[in-house]
């Protein structure tokens, strides 16, 4: 009974999207979904075609946060175990562009046997042909510790022994670490209060490197606090496209000028450049995401928390302004939040168990709300289940651990797709890739 349950839901769901797709002269995949479970130490590959999971990994500890590389084939694994484990999962999608559509051929699912550790892995960046890990490092009045970053350049990852390249912080710092291409390196540049003890001094990062060659030679430094142009105070959140990056910076509780804001960077006739560009009101940024085509940067915004909005940042512009803000209905949080693989959508959940999905150009509106899970608690480090949200394609999934379901949205159709029983406790979604 339970597998015509299944059929059913699968076949509802392709025809509900059907209408809005191109003709093609041959069925196109619609690929795999990897999850965590909240409760079993396990990582599960759900099949989108069949609706069936079909294969199960054990990890060290329930409910690993989970990235993917930017060419949507592997999973990072951050397992949560006390040595700082990293593990990839080869999900062995392949994607192939044919302008109307993009085809996904599916090959041997595996977990890899190359494995990173360190000291609290912590940001995971995939841009440029690499996926980089940065560890962060221990307390430095806890213990000493190595942070710094690995990069593995993907195209070998599964291979035995993986190309990769190992870069050093001199001190701890919750920091973050990319390939920029033409081999060189964006790394950030830690604290000093922070690596010299002081227990009331913040964590993260003021600015950036970029660093080239074998021995990290120095090409350019945006890490000097007394130029806003050349800085970013308590960095935290990053996006790129079309190889523009974008950091959220503090927000200008003293000196909005110098403070607040967004640091834009970009490469101008073989040389990095810097220009900040300053909160339209004395809130931030934390998290910013971005797909390939879109017009806009869209980031979380507000104060300490909770962050109760969404700010569009249009790289271009020479300001942000108050229409770029967008309120989250009903006074909710953020919580979660992701732009489909187009750049035209945002899809929403929200504490409510609500998924709301957005339009910010040309003005933010609201354009569909599905009650997709039960109310949750979205304060980090929760210890009630907490659902997720990601993008596979053009559509919005959202685990659902305490029915124990996940559910499809269409981001272009605005319905309601599959809706799929999991054997286990689904949590944590990776973000498909491919487009």
């Amino acid at each position: 009974m339970r597998a015509i349950k299944l059929a059913l839901a699968v076949g509802t769901s392709l025809t509900a999207f059907a209408g809005n797709a191109p003709a093609h002269d041959h069925a196109v995949s619609r690929g795999r979904l990897v999850f965590a479970d909240h409760e079993r130490p396990q990582v599960g590959v759900l099949d989108l075609d069949s609706g069936e999971v079909t294969h199960r990994f054990d990890v060290p500890k329930p409910n690993p946060v989970l990235a993917t590389t930017e060419d949507g084939r592997y999973t990072v694994i951050k397992t949560g175990d006390d040595a700082g484990t990293v593990r990839f999962l080869d999900t062995g999608l392949t994607y192939e562009s044919h302008g109307d559509h993009t085809d996904v051929e599916k090959g041997e699912v595996r977990m890899l046997d190359y494995t990173l550790t360190g000291d609290k892995p912590a940001h995971v960046v995939s841009e440029n042909g690499w996926v980089a890990v940065f560890f962060d490092g221990h307390r430095p009045w806890e213990r000493t510790s190595e942070p710094g970053a690995t990069f593995i350049k993907l195209e070998t990852l599964a291979d035995a022994k993986p190309v990769t390249r190992a870069w050093k912080s001199p001190a701890p710092q919750h920091g973050i670490a990319f390939a920029l291409g033409k081999d060189q390196w964006l790394v950030s540049t830690h604290n000093e209060p922070y690596a010299n003890g002081d227990q009331k001094a913040s964590s993260r990062s003021n600015g950036f490197k970029i660093v080239q060659g074998e021995d990290w030679t120095v090409a350019a430094s945006f890490d000097d606090l007394s130029d806003p142009h050349k800085s970013c105070k308590e960095f935290h959140g990053h996006a790129s496209m079309s190889n523009v990056h974008v950091f959220g910076c503090a927000q200008g509780a003293e000196d909005a000028e110098k403070d607040g804001g967004v640091l834009i960077l970009r490469n101008v006739e073989a040389q990095w450049t810097a220009r900040r560009v300053a909160y339209p009101d004395n809130r931030r940024s934390s998290t910013i995401k971005a797909r390939e085509g879109g017009q806009y940067f869209i980031a979380n915004y507000g104060s300490k928390g909770p962050y109760d909005a969404l700010i569009r940042i249009d790289p271009k512009a020479a300001t942000l302004r108050a229409e770029d803000v967008f309120q989250i209905p009903d006074g909710q949080a953020v919580c979660q939040f992701e732009v489909a693989s187009n750049g035209k959508r945002v899809a929403n959940l929200t504490a409510d168990g609500k998924l709301r999905v957005y339009d910010a150009a040309p003005a933010w509106k609201q354009v569909a709300q599905f009650d997709a899970v039960p109310a949750f608690d979205c304060a980090y480090g929760a210890r009630t289940p907490t659902p997720s949200l990601a993008i596979v394609g053009e559509n919005a999934f959202v685990s659902d651990p305490v029915n124990k379901r996940i559910r499809e949205y269409g981001l272009s159709s605005l319905q309601q797709g599959l809706d799929l029983p999991i054997d286990g406790t689904p949590a944590n979604l990776a973000n498909g890739g491919g487009g």
